[in-house]
């Protein structure tokens, strides 16, 4: 998120599918992360408001903010309620103090933290909650496993392990509380959801090793 130049960025060439197969946040996890009292939340890099439209209708507003301009168009025809606005996790245009709650979901691997964890402090409130959402294929399901060992060894097949190489590793770290925030509580959920076959090569093609292939070959792994 940083620059025009991320690979984040490129989620945008893709908005529509992205916005089609892609699975929205389930509730129990808004249920856990939500103060008490939350009114207002900033849902940081968005892309095309699976988490915003989740939230309109559970707080009393929702400030989405996303870098991508492809995204952005998707996100107002989704969340018509919910002010969008441009901006990055290191430079967010908003005012100190303006939230409860900052999530960001499936984007963390993306932004710098040593830029984004300060401007992140300084947008919410004393006592906020700042919360990084992960939504993955449950690999302990064994055909979900080989699924994806077979997808990824297509994908390498096909385009390279340089083209793969540009996609940001599972083995994220996670952010550091150090002065600015409390001890990280986690809370892991297993949710099911039910898709065709056309679905789930849908989702698959919206991986970010997928997005790093060329044109062709996402088509031909896609086949």
């Amino acid at each position: 998120m940083a620059d025009r130049g991320s690979p984040g960025l490129s989620f945008g060439e893709i908005a529509v599918r992205y916005d089609r197969f892609r699975p929205r946040v389930p509730t129990a996890a808004l249920d856990w992360l939500l103060p008490d009292g939350c009114e207002t939340v900033v849902d940081l890099a968005d892309g095309t408001g699976a988490v915003t439209r989740s939230l309109e209708g559970r707080v009393r507003q929702v400030v989405a903010v996303e870098p991508d301009p492809q995204m952005r168009e998707t996100l107002a025809r989704n969340c018509p309620h919910a002010l969008l606005i441009p901006g990055t996790a290191e430079q967010i245009p908003l005012p100190d103090g303006r939230a409860d709650a900052l999530l960001i979901s499936m984007a963390w691997q993306w932004l710098d933290p040593r830029r984004a964890v300060p401007e992140i402090a300084r947008v919410l409130r004393g006592g906020g909650t700042f919360g990084v959402l992960w939504n993955h294929r449950d690999l302990s399901v064994p055909w979900v496993a080989q699924l994806d060992r077979f997808t990824r060894a297509l994908r390498v097949r096909e385009g390279g392990q340089e083209a793969t190489a540009q996609a940001p590793s599972h083995n994220v770290q996670d952010p550091q509380p150090g002065s600015l925030f409390s001890p990280l509580v986690e809370l892991r959920l297993t949710w099911p959801m039910t898709a065709t076959a056309e679905e789930i090569v849908g989702l698959l093609s919206t991986d970010a090793s997928a997005i790093a292939l060329p044109v062709e070959t996402q088509q031909a792994v896609d086949a």
